[in-house]
């Protein structure tokens, strides 16, 4: 499987979420009901309520109905190789259970009272709009034997079609990274679907105020769905602070996540991962001209033998760039001078080492129409003729500038 693949999710199906947190098997309760804006959502289920265990499945056949354009009626790999797809490893009993959460989705139910967005959704409908929506999930499924070794089976499965409407014609969604979702435990599984609220892929960045006190304790029974019968903060807090160290662990989370207590308050800040590696890395070597990066290429290429230099050199960060290049130097040329070129080129009497110069010149100048000369260091001592030929026109020779220096400039444009 893909690991960039992503699962498109209506915000309906994030504000109303498709699991419940904590479920008490003795309490025998199978509804769960939440508050939202002026409204409310209610989940339930005549036999057992859905799990996060139960969602995952949910989101794997999301990503399949995706692949086959939204169709309300799909076929699944063998329950082998969705044992595999789900990162469970295949036994009489996970299949058993994998069973019981196709029946449980099948009779899961959720109705939305006075908070349900169109996200020009409602025209699909099969029954119009309406003020309380009440939609199913999957309407049936079957697991069909087909021919080959071990008698393998596949599964049959019919959504609920007002579901895949909500799936397929929503305009107000998320595209959410499918790859972290199986490997997630409860409470963070939740909490990074609640994280998709109010991430805004674009600034990389988003917060949320989370209360304190008994507030703290409705938002997470509110926000993250659970059941759980929580009295105090700090329950809440232990559980939350797991989850988010679990998720800013997971490699595979495009986003981290930082909890922040402000006069009594909490709130969670949800920052771009992936883009703080990138500065870091690979755009420093991109960002630098031409005649540097080459420099930088023979650097490494001359210390160390490497396959792949430019991957290697896109692997750098500023600072490893710039300890790479204390060996060299930069010369700046004014133009006036380098195009006399012909003129002062001849510095010594080796005509390689001459040509290699006027090359280096010709292929580096810059748009303040100077030209820059990058010297190795030790070979500037005082019986090297090109160190002897500049000290002879202090008039136009620049001192020779520290190439960290220089990079400086880079960064700051």
């Amino acid at each position: 499987m893909n690991r960039d693949t992503k699962i498109k999710f209506d915000f309906n199906l994030l504000m109303s979420g498709t699991w419940v947190l904590d479920n008490r098997k003795e309490d025998k309760i199978f509804k769960f009901e939440k508050e939202v804006g002026a409204g409310k959502v209610i989940i339930y289920n005549p036999v057992d309520i859905p799990s996060p265990k139960d969602s995952k499945l949910l989101d794997y056949l999301m990503l399949k109905a995706q692949e086959q354009d939204w169709n309300n009626i799909i076929v699944l790999p063998t329950l082998s190789q969705i044992c595999k797809d789900l990162n469970i490893l295949k036994s009489k009993k996970t299949v058993e259970r994998l069973k019981k959460s196709f029946e449980i989705l099948s009779l899961t139910r959720i109705q939305f009272c006075n908070c349900f967005i169109d996200n020009g959704i409602l025209e699909h409908f099969e029954k119009g709009q309406w003020q309380i929506i009440n939609i199913g999930i999957v309407n049936d499924y079957g697991f069909l034997p087909v021919k080959g070794r071990g008698n393998p089976i596949q599964v049959k499965v019919i959504f609920d079609k007002n579901f895949i409407s909500i799936c397929k014609y929503s305009f107000g969604y998320k595209l959410i990274p499918y790859a972290p979702i199986n490997g997630l435990r409860d409470t963070a599984y939740a909490l990074y679907k609640w994280a998709w609220r109010w991430f805004n892929t674009e600034k990389g960045y988003g917060e949320r105020w989370i209360g304190n006190g008994k507030s703290l304790v409705e938002w997470y029974r509110n926000e993250l769905n659970s059941m759980g019968n929580y009295k105090y903060p700090s329950e809440v807090l232990r559980r939350v602070k797991s989850a988010i160290e679990q998720l800013n662990k997971n490699d595979e989370v495009p986003f981290s996540l930082e909890l922040k207590e402000i006069n009594g308050n909490y709130k969670i800040e949800i920052r771009n991962k992936k883009r703080e590696k990138e500065t870091k890395k690979e755009i420093a070597f991109n960002k630098l001209p031409p005649f540097l990066k080459e420099t930088v290429i023979k650097l490494i290429t001359r210390k160390k033998k490497i396959k792949n230099p430019y991957g290697f050199a896109k692997s750098l960060s500023w600072d490893e760039i710039e300890n790479l290049l204390k060996k060299t130097a930069i010369i700046k040329i004014p133009e006036d001078i380098w195009k006399n070129i012909e003129f002062f080129i001849k510095v010594s009497n080796n005509e390689k080492e001459n040509k290699e110069i006027k090359e280096t010149l010709l292929s580096s100048v810059s748009t303040q129409g100077e030209a820059l000369l990058i010297i190795d260091k030790s070979k500037l001592g005082k019986e090297n003729p090109l160190w002897i030929y500049l000290e002879d026109f202090p008039n136009w020779r620049s001192t020779i500038h520290e190439t960290t220096g220089y990079l400086k400039n880079i960064i700051k444009s």
